[in-house]
């Protein structure tokens, strides 16, 4: 399929309103294609997480996994697990706000 086409299928369906616009009309696109290809998602969350782009329990949660079989998905692919001053700074302040509501 041609960029032309493809342009053209944009047009007809943001001009008959079937999408409001073409931010929609990618973002129903890419949901579609990662429901359909789950692996896709899962090399995506890999990638982001390697690259210090997404969190350990945001790619459990794009992937539709609980963290410890991330942790074992990403240990399958090589990939370290990093624990950042974010994520302990994360942890210590969930620590003092559990505290403080006790």
């Amino acid at each position: 399929m041609t960029s032309i086409l493809i342009d053209d299928i944009e047009d007809i369906l943001v001009s008959s309103g079937i999408y409001p616009n073409r931010k929609t009309l990618l973002e129903d696109s890419y949901r579609a294609l990662f429901r359909s290809g789950p692996e896709l998602t899962r090399k995506i969350a890999l990638e982001l997480y390697s690259h210090h782009e997404i969190s350990l329990t945001r790619g459990a949660e794009i992937c539709g996994l609980n963290i410890e079989n991330f942790k074992e998905l990403l240990r399958e692919n090589g990939i370290s697990i990093d624990i950042t001053p974010d994520t302990v700074d994360e942890v210590h302040s969930d620590v003092d706000a559990l505290l403080g509501a006790l």
